[in-house]
Parts: structure tokens; C-alpha cells; sequence
């Protein structure tokens, strides 16, 4: 008697784009179950674009994800995971705050994230709130790339001016020997007892998200760049960085 061969269970990590072999839906691994007396062995994934919605999926019935398509990274399999949290972004970087505000508010190419995000900071495991407002082409494609505000979880602060007072008098005291050392005492006591209400909250901080850290290859020519025409393309996804700015 000729013993049936088994088909190898393929392996996935989490978290992981998968696909169902049916129905072609895309999904993510959340969480690894293992076999019982009821069920198979097999994974609980969320929609792609929905992460807080789970259920169980057996081994037999996904497949590993298809690769990307050259080009745009697409808005509900690629972007929307990972402002979620459902997904990871490739690269985290600190940026400076006033950059990325005057960015924002120049609205050059960035589109404000609709939803509430989240971002896990480099080298902590929790995510952290965050508004995000995201990169486009010229052709108004997506280019991977986020501006973040995370929201920092810090104590309120005193009222700047009261802490500038407190630097100005120990100015004082330590370069003007005359200066009375009551000034510094009673500035650093109204510093202290500042209401709650006068005080001020801390500063978000700024991040830039990538899921690709973009090659640019510049195909341009002496004269297409006087007319202001620059063709450009990623050489890791192969997304069109064409800039035309001429009149």
C-alpha cells in the first residue's frame, strides 16, 4: 500500500501579508494556533486594511502574498497597514519638528492621514499615537514616505516664561555680584506654584516613516532641465519621481 504523500505546511511570520487561495482577499497574521480535536492547525489575520477585526484561517486555505507591482505604493494593502499598526514601517527616523511642521503647512506633496495612527519609535515595543500626513508624487501616487506627530505622554510643563525668568535671574546672579539673591528665589517659587490650568503640555515629536529608503535615478538632460523637466524613478520599487516644474 502506496503511502499518501503530505503537502509541507508553509510558515509565516507574524505579522505577514497572506492570501486567502479562494477568494484572493489579502490578510494579515496576527497570532499562530495550533491543531486540536475540533480544527486544524492555522492562523487569526485581520483585513488588510482592518486591523482590529480578526478570525481563524486554517494552513491549507493561505498562500504566501504575491510580490508588489513596480510603481505607487497602493493606499489599502500598503499604506493604511501601517499607519494602523497592523504592519510595521521599514524605517522609523527622528526629524526635526519645525521642518516637518513648515512641510505640513507648506502642503507640498503631503496628504493628512484621515484616521488616527500609531508608530512604534526605535527601541520602545509600545505604539504611540500619532497623525501622520503622507508623501505623493507629482502624479499624485503615494510615495511610501509619512511625516509623523506622535503625541508624547509627558508631564505638563511649566509656563516658558517663568522658566525663562528663572534662567535670567541666575544669569544675573552668577555674573553681577550685586544682583540680590532674593530674585532668583522668588522667580524659581513662582515657577513651582504655577496653577495646572497655566501650565503647558509637551511638544509632540516628529518622525519620518519610509517603506523605502527611495534610489533616485535621474534620467534627465541639460536641456530638459532648463525647461525645468526632471524624469526620475525609484531603482528599489520603481515608483516615478518625475518632477515637471516648468510654466
Amino acid at each position: 500500500m502506496t503511502e499518501l504523500s503530505t503537502i509541507p505546511v508553509q510558515k509565516f511570520t507574524i505579522p505577514q501579508v497572506v492570501r486567502h487561495k479562494e477568494t484572493g482577499e489579502l490578510l494579515i497574521t496576527v497570532s499562530r494556533y495550533n491543531a486540536n480535536a475540533h480544527y486544524g492547525a492555522g492562523y487569526r489575520c485581520s483585513p488588510i486594511d482592518t486591523r482590529y477585526s480578526t478570525r481563524g484561517y486554517s494552513d491549507d486555505v493561505l498562500e504566501a502574498a504575491p510580490p508588489r507591482n513596480p510603481g505607487p505604493f497602493d493606499y489599502k494593502t500598503e499604506i493604511v497597514p501601517r499607519a494602523q499598526g497592523a504592519l510595521p514601517w521599514e524605517f522609523v527616523e527622528p526629524a526635526k519638528l519645525a521642518q516637518t511642521l513648515s512641510d505640513i503647512a507648506a502642503c507640498a506633496g503631503w496628504a493628512a492621514y484621515s484616521g488616527i495612527a500609531s508608530v512604534i519609535k526605535p527601541g520602545e515595543s509600545r505604539a504611540s499615537w500619532a497623525r501622520l500626513f503622507l508623501h505623493t508624487t507629482q502624479g499624485g501616487g503615494y510615495t511610501g514616505q509619512a511625516h509623523a506627530l506622535v503625541w508624547e505622554n509627558s508631564p505638563f510643563r511649566k509656563p516658558t516664561h517663568l522658566i525663562d525668568a528663572v534662567v535670567q535671574a541666575a544669569i544675573q546672579v552668577v555674573h553681577d555680584p550685586k544682583a540680590p539673591a532674593g530674585d532668583l528665589a522668588a522667580a524659581v517659587l513662582a515657577m513651582e506654584q504655577s496653577p495646572h490650568r497655566d501650565q503647558e503640555p509637551a511638544m509632540p515629536t516628529a518622525w519620518l516613516l519610509s517603506i523605502c529608503k527611495h534610489e533616485i535615478v535621474d534620467s534627465s538632460t541639460p536641456q530638459g532641465r532648463q525647461r525645468g523637466w526632471h524624469p526620475a524613478h525609484c531603482l528599489k520599487c520603481g515608483i516615478n519621481l518625475s518632477v515637471d516644474s516648468s510654466d
